[in-house]
């Protein structure tokens, strides 16, 4: 797999995480970071990041590190805990994901949610089915 191609097509490949304006920053085997700036669009009524914007980013970033070991995954389980809220000061929203299984037919990988200032804002842990299906253009 071209790292640098999937990074650079990547909007094409999720017009819904690309709406949110997430970005893939680094890919290498097993490893992924992505980021989403903040905008006012992205806070629910109380103030803080909406929970969906955390979980995106996360699942993301955590399925494209289960995408570069060749296979495409689709997301069977996901759980995200919440840490700490982003504020209004904050720039936007870091995610680093890594795999730490890859198996014939499921890739977990952890995921940590940081801020600019690099304060942990969440963490969570994601499992996948591989499709064993190399090639996107099925899917898209």
């Amino acid at each position: 797999m071209n790292y640098t191609e999937f990074i650079s097509n990547y909007h094409n490949y999720c017009p819904f995480a690309n709406s949110l304006g997430l970005r893939l920053t680094d890919m290498r085997d097993g490893h992924v970071e992505g980021e989403i700036p903040i905008t006012p669009a992205l806070f629910n009524p109380i103030g803080s990041i909406h929970g969906g914007v955390y979980y995106t980013l996360a699942d993301t970033v955590g399925g494209c590190a289960a995408r570069t070991r060749g296979q495409i995954p689709t997301t069977i389980e996901g759980k995200l805990n919440h840490i700490r809220a982003a504020t209004r000061k904050d720039k936007k929203l870091i995610a680093k994901g890594d795999v730490l299984h890859f198996g014939q037919k499921t890739i977990v990988s952890s995921v940590e949610i940081t801020n600019d200032s690099g304060q942990t804002l969440a963490v969570g842990l994601f499992t996948f089915f591989a499709l064993n299906k190399e090639d996107l253009s099925s899917f898209v």
